[in-house]
Formats: C-alpha cells, sequence, structure tokens
C-alpha cells in the first residue's frame, strides 16, 4: 500500500545524502568507511554462521547496521559493539533469538581468538551483558522501531519456484540479488 511506501523510503538514501552521513561529518573519509561497513558486516557473517542463525538472519542484521550508520556514526558507536547487538535483535525478530550470552561468547571468539572466554560471573562479562542490551535499545531507537526488513532474495527464491527455474538459473538471480 501506499503508506507502507513512504515508510520505507526513509531508508533510500542520495548519493549527496550518502556522502553527508554522520562518520563523514565527523571527519572519516569515503574509503575508511567503506572500509568498516565491510568489516562490520564479515563480523556479522562469521557470528550468525557461528550462531547457526539463518542467512536471512544475518542479511536483516547487515541491513541494521547499515541503517544504524546512516543516523550515528562510526567515531561515536565501534563497528564491533554495534555488530552483536545488531545480530542479537535481527535473531529476536527472524524468530531465530540466541542467548545474549552465546552472542557475547561468539563475538569474542570472533574479535579474541587468542583469548579465553570470559568468564560469565565476571564483572568485565556483566558489564558487557549490560552494554550490549543498551545498544540493542540504542539500534532500535536509532531505526525508529522499523524492524521488519523486505529482502529482495525471499522474492527471488519465490519467483524462481513460481516459472520452475533451473538451478542455475536459480543461483545467478539469487546471486544478483545479493550484490545489486
Amino acid at each position: 500500500g501506499e503508506g507502507e511506501d513512504s515508510c520505507n523510503n526513509k531508508w533510500y538514501y542520495s548519493r549527496q545524502e550518502i556522502d553527508n552521513n554522520p562518520s563523514r561529518r565527523a571527519g572519516l573519509d569515503p574509503d575508511k568507511e567503506l572500509s568498516y561497513r565491510q568489516q562490520a558486516a564479515n563480523l556479522l557473517q562469521d557470528m550468525g554462521q557461528r550462531l547457526n542463525v539463518s542467512q536471512l538472519t544475518i542479511n536483516t542484521a547487515i541491513v541494521y547496521m547499515h541503517r544504524f550508520y546512516m543516523v550515528q556514526s562510526f567515531t561515536r558507536f565501534h563497528r564491533n559493539v554495534i555488530s552483536p547487538a545488531a545480530l542479537f535483535l535481527a535473531a529476536k525478530v527472524e524468530e531465530q533469538p540466541r542467548k545474549l550470552e552465546h552472542v557475547i561468547k561468539v563475538a569474542h571468539a570472533c574479535l579474541n581468538p587468542q583469548e579465553p572466554s570470559p568468564d560469565v560471573r565476571s564483572d568485565a562479562y556483566l558489564q558487557q551483558a549490560q552494554d550490549l542490551v543498551i545498544l540493542e535499545s540504542i539500534i532500535l531507537q536509532t531505526l525508529a522501531f522499523e524492524i521488519t526488513i523486505d529482502h529482495p532474495h525471499t522474492h527471488v527464491v519465490k519467483c524462481t519456484q513460481l516459472v520452475r527455474a533451473s538451478k542455475d538459473l536459480a543461483q545467478t538471480s539469487y546471486f544478483m540479488a545479493t550484490n545489486r
């Protein structure tokens, strides 16, 4: 419907808006910002696979991250703390919730592979748990609670099934939806 479109339009940006996002205004150069976005997406992919959530859940977390950083700056919120919170939220939204403890342990394993897992009774762990829940709330507020993501992949899969597309065509279509 019409209301649906106007709701989603806030997440479409002009080149000028992208070039003038909060991170750029804070002095982050475009290559560095792109690198941070890629690092965050890679971390989300790695964490999501280790937490055994669906690719759809990982994609949702990646969209949350990209949208978050169109409103907030990388200089204010580090990608390595936003990513676990985005995945924690996405897993709930996509009905694949993961325990806070598991998300923290997996984030730690991805970011500090040499260090042992944090003791869940330690002050450092409890602080991390508290921070993650607060960051989840900040993400929700930043996204204006618009948490339902309409992924192109879902439509591609339905269409390829509808037309009984060959495996090659289905895979190519899915790839194109991913790398648009």
